[in-house]
């Protein structure tokens, strides 16, 4: 049965849940503001209704309990008679101080019908007696004396009720023991009167504040949650157009900075998406161009080397293999850059740069002896670095190809290393007619290929720089590019030695 009842509990708070989550911020915030008006009214009504006499007697026993205290700290004073009468009449209060045997010392009367004041020395005793120890201050309630009734026929017109079931007196009873032996009680005698007069007016006021708090409550929460949840509102109908590339901002007046930053993150969002499409529009232009012609040049051969005797010359064929080769060079390109940014960085290992370096440069020959190439490697010693040997190889070998596809007439490639302060600088330099300033920003970009004429046939896609750039970011490397109109360009970037 017990685990029927927790199955049916936990199914309701999960069925509250999911109608809550479905609720939207307009609906939360008006709930949440009513759910606070109403615990905030539940607290006044409970302090002010239902404690009021709770903290009435609370504040009733803290007046007595200093007021015993001081006469007690001043209870061998030579004018501690006028003190008492004064805690007396301030307080509204009967103080009675005695000695051990209950002889009255001092004594001071401020109530009508007072209980202290009617006790005899025995029913003072038994009173302490009932309510040791009293070194600290003890309080009773006891009904206070009546005053002689009333014939309530012998007058015309409504009596008021007597109240004296209600009415109690509250007394305080505390012992001192001076430095010569001696010791004293002092009794205080105040009324706790009843309260209900003051609660129900209080009840009357707190009932109009309550209709007065709902109602502000109301039309508060509908309009700050309206105003909180219209511009969420708009840039969410706006947002849903981000699928299709196209965000319009949403011009809002008087709203609060977390939904600027958004509208302003889902702009730049929307801008980011729409060039990122339009890069892809020129990627796919570009590839299909430059693979376009090489298909066309291989075919072009192929068919004239079928069709007509005479035409399967070596001449030919090397120009099919070149235009493979282009063709290799390209959907290479485009792989190398996929997986640069697919996989993730490897470990780095320790080795010799300088001679990575020459083992590039070696790759080349064929390149070099067939179309005259010429790469001039220097360098000022042996260079050892902790890198990722396929990484920076990956960043060289763009660097080269980048070079000979810009160098000038004379095909001359100059790879520079120089080494200082544990580090070493790789420059690759070209004779080609240089980079235009305007141009030199964007020379980084992916698809961006400069304006310049290409001296080698086979173009890339406009991916190498920035392959290079994506790596010498991952590893946190400087580099740059310097160029000058006519002199050629240098590219280089740096790497700390081990």
């Amino acid at each position: 049965m017990k685990k029927t009842d927790t199955k049916a509990k936990t199914g309701f708070f999960s069925r509250i849940a999911q109608i809550w989550n479905g609720v939207g911020i307009q609906g939360r915030i008006f709930v949440c503001f009513l759910l606070f008006i109403l615990i905030l009214l539940i607290l006044l009504w409970l302090l002010q209704i239902e404690f009021l006499d709770v903290f009435y007697r609370m504040e009733k026993e803290k007046s007595l309990r200093q007021a015993s205290d001081l006469i007690l700290r001043n209870v061998q004073h030579s004018e501690c008679a006028s003190l008492v009468e004064h805690v007396a009449d301030e307080n509204n209060l009967c103080v009675l101080v005695t000695d051990g045997d209950m002889n009255t010392v001092f004594s001071a009367d401020g109530l009508a019908n007072c209980v202290i004041h009617r006790q005899n020395p025995k029913d003072l005793s038994r009173l302490i007696q009932n309510h040791e120890p009293v070194d600290k201050c003890r309080f009773v309630l006891m009904s206070r004396f009546a005053r002689p009734g009333i014939d309530a026929e012998k007058f015309a017109g409504q009596m008021p009720k007597p109240d004296i079931n209600d009415t109690r007196s509250l007394i305080s009873i505390q012992r001192t023991k001076t430095p010569d032996g001696k010791v004293y009680y002092v009794f205080l005698n105040t009324l706790v009167a009843p309260v209900h007069s003051t609660v129900e007016t209080i009840r009357a006021e707190l009932l109009f504040v309550s209709i007065a708090l709902v109602f502000i409550g109301f039309l508060l929460s509908s309009f700050l949650s309206r105003q909180i949840s219209r511009p969420i509102v708009h840039i969410t109908r706006e947002a849903r157009r981000l699928s299709q590339g196209e965000y319009t901002p949403v011009q809002l007046k008087n709203v609060y900075r977390e939904v600027v930053e958004l509208n302003s993150q889902l702009t730049q969002a929307a801008h980011d998406l729409h060039k990122v499409e339009m890069t892809q529009r020129e990627l796919i232009a570009n590839i299909s161009h430059d693979l376009r012609t090489p298909l066309t040049l291989i075919e072009g051969y192929v068919e004239a080397m079928r069709d007509i005797p005479g035409e399967n010359t070596p001449e030919n064929l090397q120009i099919i293999l070149d235009e493979t080769r282009r063709l290799s060079s390209l959907v290479n390109t485009v792989l190398e850059y996929t997986r640069s940014k697919a996989v993730e960085d490897a470990p780095t290992e320790v080795y010799s740069l300088t001679q990575s370096i020459r083992e590039i440069i070696g790759r080349y020959s064929k390149l070099m002896d067939h179309d005259g190439y010429r790469i001039d490697f220097h360098s000022d010693g042996e260079a050892f670095v902790d890198a990722h040997p396929l990484k920076v190889s990956q960043i060289i070998y763009n660097l080269i190809n980048n070079a000979l596809t810009y160098t000038g007439p004379e095909k001359r490639v100059v790879i520079r290393q120089t080494m200082g302060e544990g580090k070493v600088k790789i420059e690759v330099i070209d004779d080609g007619e240089g980079i235009p300033a305007e141009e030199l920003p964007q020379i980084w970009n992916r698809y961006y290929r400069g304006k310049k004429p290409h001296v080698r046939p086979a173009a890339g896609a406009g991916l190498g720089l920035n392959i290079a750039k994506e790596i010498l970011d991952s590893y946190h490397m400087e580099y740059g590019v310097s160029s000058q109109p006519d002199q050629g360009s240098v590219f280089w970037f740096v790497l700390p030695m081990v």
